[in-house]
């Protein structure tokens, strides 16, 4: 699965209690050559290294220890599960007795670190930081044959088959036709009038796709210039609309194709929230609303009280999380442990016990869950506060 399929509902349900251990392996992978030899051996280690936390881990029952051990924790089960149609840089795997291996794999700008966690649910965070990293976005393509959606992220394009799409006018006959004029001759009389029922059907199919996500992905639009304003006219989502594109190939480009058309119109915008967010940043700090460093925004965070929280796309943070989650104290960030000898990982040296090494991941997550809206910027957008800032509420 894809981090594209990340809904709510589903990281509700990976979220749940579970027997302990709930195990969640993280992994770098390579992009070009997805289950490369380089990729067998990182996910060889890590189960190696998960295996051995097992037999070591006192609060693993005996029962679980062997299940795990012998049934699901598997190299190869893992890479049944993955998709190699898809490559990605990184890659989630989820273990626990009594379910499915479940394997996602996300696109990130930033550099996954490879990681071994046992708890009692499995942790969605590094699913949610990606996602976020990955800039999501929404891109219908408009045409009077057939009508598609497209979810989107930094580096890829994937089709969305569901919530009724794609979506084809209902046509009774040929002479008839919804909403398509007959070849060669003028559009029929009452033609727009059903170009604009195909197309109510097709905002409405849009809106369960939209509410799927909450609500909160831009949309571009790809249309011919009547169609468009023939949509902009019946649609419910006209302020969701972040740009748009003319319409060549009719529905048929292929999402590789339709990607680099888009990217322009992505820059672009890009360039405009940023400017936004900027922009809110300097109102908010004559309203009394700003907050500025790790430490201050880690706070706010914790109380809920960000409304948007901007992160420079970089930011790597380490450090310590005290007074029940609310106080962050920074440390320098560790060099990565060079698999396959992960163990320093698991015994760390005591300057270095109770460190976190996700903190970004971690304070997107908890901002997703207040609700939060969360931007991620280029690096030395921040660099007055230290890479991460927040518009508050209050």
């Amino acid at each position: 699965m894809h981090t594209s399929e990340l809904t709510p509902e589903i990281r509700a349900a990976l979220s749940e209690p579970r027997p302990y251990p709930a195990i969640t392996l993280v992994m770098p992978t390579d992009p070009d050559f997805p289950f490369s030899e380089k990729d067998r051996i990182m996910l060889r280690d890590l189960v190696t290294e998960a295996k051995r936390r097992l037999a070591e881990d006192p609060d693993v029952s005996r029962e679980a220890r062997l299940e795990l051990r012998n049934h699901v924790l598997d190299t190869a089960a893992i890479e049944q599960v993955a998709d190699p149609f898809h490559p990605d840089d990184a890659m989630v795997v989820y273990v626990a007795t009594d379910e499915p291996v479940q394997v996602w794999q996300m696109t990130s700008v930033a550099p996954v670190r490879p990681r071994v966690e046992f708890a009692d649910e499995f942790l969605t965070r590094y699913l949610v930081a990606a996602e976020e990293r990955s800039r999501p976005f929404l891109a219908l393509v408009l045409d009077q044959e057939m009508c598609r959606l497209y979810h989107g992220s930094v580096k890829r394009l994937d089709e969305v088959e569901h919530h009724g799409f794609p979506c084809e006018p209902e046509i009774p006959s040929p002479e008839d036709a919804l909403p398509g004029p007959i070849p060669h001759a003028p559009p029929y009389e009452g033609h727009w009038e059903r170009l604009e029922q195909y197309l109510r059907r097709v905002d409405k199919r849009l809106g369960d796709a939209i509410e799927e996500h909450e609500g909160d992905l831009p949309l571009f639009v790809i249309g011919g210039d009547k169609t468009l304003s023939a949509f902009r006219d019946v649609t419910t989502h006209g302020d969701m609309i972040a740009g748009t594109l003319p319409l060549t190939g009719m529905d048929k480009d292929r999402p590789a194709d339709l990607m680099k058309r888009l990217e322009p119109v992505l820059a672009e915008f890009r360039e405009k929230q940023v400017a936004e967010a900027l922009d809110a940043l300097g109102e908010a700090r004559g309203l009394g609303k700003y907050a500025g460093g790790p430490q201050e925004v880690w706070t706010a965070v914790a109380d809920k009280r960000v409304a948007l929280l901007i992160v420079e796309e970089g930011l790597d943070l380490a450090g310590r999380i005290t007074e029940y989650g609310r106080v962050l104290e920074l440390v320098e960030v560790p060099e990565p442990v060079t698999l396959p000898e992960p163990r320093p990982d698991v015994e760390p040296p005591p300057h270095a016990l109770g460190v976190a090494t996700d903190i970004v991941d971690q304070l997107v997550d908890r901002a997703v869950d207040a609700d939060s809206q969360v931007l991620f910027v280029p690096d030395g957008t921040l660099a007055e506060a230290g890479g991460v800032a927040a518009v508050l509420r209050y």
